[in-house]
């Protein structure tokens, strides 16, 4: 993800009349942006994934002759790179498209397969996802194994920083899933011990601080939590239902998307934010210039309708009937 702080800075002193006056120059106008957002159109008699921009759609990537969703999206330059699946009729096959073209499948369609996050780094595209019981990362088309395959896996989240590329996800231990981080292809740590089922879901790096977003069961219900580095930095109460989708770290403000007894939430610094929707998910955050932007969808009557809230408020309607899981903000060229 992006984030551009910009600060004026400069002074001009001015003699007049025996005083020196100081005056700042005046600050550079917010830079236009455009927001992207991929996801799912359900209105069809088949899933189409798509990219929306500025609320508008911007391509369907596939045709609407199979089930297709579109996970996750990010945008480097002028190029849009979308992770997803698409049903083959026998199997889901793990795709990333540039643009509205299939760039390559990541999976040859014998095993389950999904694409769900994708990250640009100098022009390196990484796919985080799983085929069959593994957890894999993609770098192009090139895929490291995170996992053994003797259990079931999956990766759902990348982040690039530097020269260190980092995924979270789940292992299986047997009989409970492990929320897991890996750094470079190897594990990093376990963020849970195995007595309870977890899984990350979101991962953000932050100088040298890595912050995963996901849930952890306490014997009774899921607890939505964050951790920063290994340590938990943030948890529900652990008396409704609620999970932590999406992590974005702005300086020293963590926030946090996601759902707390069926309600949409927003979360800064462990203290709630705004609530979204009565029901439905909130899948992705990504905080610009001060302003929160939030993808998922809200469900009305008995149909999922995919939108971008801004600030607590509602921004856009994307599909009546749909899933918006993943935004990303790029300033305009």
């Amino acid at each position: 993800m992006k984030k551009v702080i910009l600060v004026g800075a400069a002074v001009a002193a001015i003699l007049a009349t025996g005083f020196t006056a100081c005056k700042p120059t005046p600050p550079e106008p917010p830079k236009e942006i455009d927001i992207y957002v991929a996801g799912s159109d359900d209105t069809g008699t088949k899933s189409v994934a798509r990219v929306w921009k500025n609320g508008k759609e911007l391509y369907a990537l596939t045709t609407g002759d199979n089930n297709a969703s579109a996970y996750s999206l990010f945008v480097a330059g002028s190029d849009v790179y979308t992770a997803g699946n698409e049903y083959n009729g026998t199997n889901w096959v793990a795709k990333v498209w540039k643009n509205e073209d299939e760039l390559y499948a990541l999976s040859n369609g014998d095993n389950y397969a999904e694409a769900h996050s994708v990250f640009v780094a100098d022009g390196k595209v990484y796919t985080a996802g799983k085929d069959g019981k593994f957890a894999k990362l993609w770098k192009n088309k090139n895929a490291t194994n995170l996992t053994t395959g003797s259990n079931n896996a999956e990766a759902l989240s990348v982040f690039v920083a530097g020269s260190n590329v980092y995924t979270a996800g789940y292992e299986s231990n047997g009989t409970k899933n492990v929320a897991k981080v890996w750094k470079k292809g190897s594990e990093l740590y376990a963020l849970t011990n195995g007595d309870n089922t977890a899984q990350a879901y979101s991962v953000f790096v932050a100088g040298e601080d890595v912050y995963t977003a996901g849930f952890e069961h306490n014997g009774t219900e899921y607890v939505a939590k964050v951790w920063k580095n290994k340590k938990v930095v943030f948890k529900t109460d652990g008396s409704k239902y609620s999970i932590a989708n999406s992590v974005y770290v702005a300086g020293e403000d963590i926030y946090v998307a996601g759902s707390e007894g069926g309600v949409l939430k927003v979360w800064k610094n462990g203290e709630e934010l705004y609530e979204l929707a009565d029901m439905g998910v909130a899948n992705c955050i990504v905080v610009y210039n001060g302003d929160v932007y939030v993808a998922g969808y809200e469900t009305e009557d008995s149909d999922d309708v995919a939108k971008v809230w801004k600030n607590g408020k509602e921004l856009y309607t994307l599909a009546d009937k749909g899933v918006a899981n993943s935004i990303f903000i790029a300033e305009r060229m």
